[in-house]
């Protein structure tokens, strides 16, 4: 079992995320991931810093560890501006960036006030919230395939290709993950958990595709997941789960992820 940690980057500021960042690089987690999204308070912070911004700044302090925004909110920017920030910060980084991206919720979700307050309306039903997301599957696929259309020519073409990991909260959207994604992740306490990430590993064997497929589940912080006490462990392992995301949401603290390193190395 991998572990990653995610963080809320809007309750620290940039030298405490700088700090936690390079901490988990030390200490051997996996991935670090932080969150896309547009005003603090969404996220209960001060404030809340644009994510590919602060994960350029991240990949020139760490070299190890995998860096990726948990996830981006595909009806927050267009697909082009997405393929060129993430083929740019996949560059930055030497080949350790991970894309996450998600659907987004309905213009009645609590979160959208983030949006509609800067005059983004989002979609109202979830099938074209997801049409959306498979349109951007298709944009990324346009512009980073090596037979690309020359009209694609002197746009940034990431080498390799950042893994692409599909945040879910429906067997629809999780049965996309599988069938275009590197990745599926779903939180640990979902009622749909199980049921999804078995239709998105399904959905990933019927596509043919041979590439390791990541599945994986959010929590917040634990030290009993870190050490293998918590039970729940063996279930995930059962149903296909190779890589945990630990979340610190209300406090980052540097010296937990850096104790870390007495589990994972």
């Amino acid at each position: 079992m991998r572990f990653d940690i995610q963080v809320n980057p809007g309750i620290m500021p940039w030298s405490h995320i700088a700090d936690a960042a390079r901490a988990a690089d030390d200490a051997g987690f996996n991935t670090f991931w932080t969150m896309d999204h547009l005003r603090g308070a969404t996220m209960q912070a001060p404030n809340m810093p644009e994510c590919f911004t602060q994960l350029g700044a991240l990949a020139a302090i760490t070299s190890r560890i995998n860096i990726g925004p948990l996830v981006v909110n595909v009806g927050n920017r267009n697909p082009g501006l997405l393929a060129n920030a993430s083929a740019t910060l996949q560059e930055i980084s030497n080949g350790r960036h991970v894309l996450g991206l998600g659907a987004g919720g309905s213009p009645r979700n609590a979160f959208a006030i983030e949006r509609t307050t800067l005059g983004m309306i989002p979609p109202a039903t979830i099938r074209e919230r997801h049409g959306v997301l498979a349109a951007t599957l298709d944009q990324l696929d346009a512009m980073w395939s090596p037979g690309r259309d020359p009209k694609y020519d002197t746009y940034p073409l990431p080498d390799p290709r950042p893994q692409v990991v599909i945040g879910v909260n429906s067997i629809a959207l999780a049965t996309l993950a599988g069938e275009r994604a590197n990745g599926v992740n779903i939180r640990a306490t979902s009622e749909l958990c199980d049921e999804a990430l078995g239709a998105a590993i399904d959905a990933h064997r019927q596509s043919g595709r041979s590439s390791e497929f990541h599945v994986s589940v959010w929590d917040f912080f634990s030290e009993d997941l870190l050490s293998g006490r918590d039970e729940r462990l063996h279930h995930w392992a059962s149903i296909g789960v190779n890589t945990v995301i630990l979340l610190m949401f209300n406090d980052i603290d540097v010296r937990a992820i850096a104790d870390a390193e007495r589990w994972l190395r």
